[in-house]
């Protein structure tokens, strides 16, 4: 009977033994998935980023960058004794590079704020493992420096105003021309009718006394 009840105090410490093994390891497994879920959704974001991703974001970035230097040397200027309608052809050229150069730039600005966004991404992470993002985004950087010292919007504006300040003045100046001639055709109108009418009432006159 003594040998019974030893054997069986044996296996109940070695089942709560097990239970408590159990309980340890589970705990332990809880807690590493509980860490790995924190830091799941950083890994994941950041493992969008990779090198051929940046490396066409750039490419995209520089001919963009091209295409605005170009087009932004195209903007005519007008000659000081340019008749209206040849201001009236540049100004409707400006303001299609106008539109066309704000399309551009904003291009680039979507995607130098992409790069700039994956580089916040991978801040806290392993910079060598993402030192492209970074090198990437520099070079956006310096297209966007380069861009802001070119390309001046403003003096595009001024000119625009300029040359419609210089289309209003000759349609006002043509306006005070044919003002009077228009006056001088009212006139001769007028007098014509006049002189219709005195013709029949003189006519109508004779007509009486025959």
């Amino acid at each position: 009977m003594k040998g019974k009840l030893h054997r069986g105090a044996i296996v109940l410490g070695l089942c709560s033994l097990s239970f408590y093994c159990s309980a340890e390891i589970t705990g332990q497994t809880e807690a590493a998935f509980s860490d790995q879920a924190q830091i799941k959704p950083v890994e994941l974001s950041a493992a969008v980023v990779f090198p051929d991703t940046v490396g066409d974001l750039n490419g995209k970035a520089m001919i963009i960058y091209s295409d605005i230097l170009s087009l932004y040397n195209t903007v005519p200027n007008a000659a000081d004794d340019a008749s209206l309608q040849e201001l009236k052809k540049t100004i409707e050229k400006i303001t299609r590079i106008e539109q066309a150069l704000h399309s551009l730039l904003n291009d680039f600005q979507d995607i130098h704020n992409e790069l700039l966004d994956y580089e916040k991404q991978v801040k806290n992470l392993d910079s060598k493992a993402y030192q492209f993002v970074y090198e990437g985004c520099n070079e956006a950087n310096e297209l966007s420096k380069k861009i802001k010292e070119t390309v001046n919007l403003q003096s595009i504006k001024q000119l625009h105003h300029s040359i419609e300040a210089r289309i209003n003045k000759l349609e006002d100046d043509e306006e005070m021309i044919e003002e009077p001639i228009r006056s001088a055709e009212v006139k001769n109108t007028d007098d014509l009718i006049q002189n219709e009418g005195a013709t029949k009432h003189d006519e109508k006159t004779i007509e009486i006394h025959n």
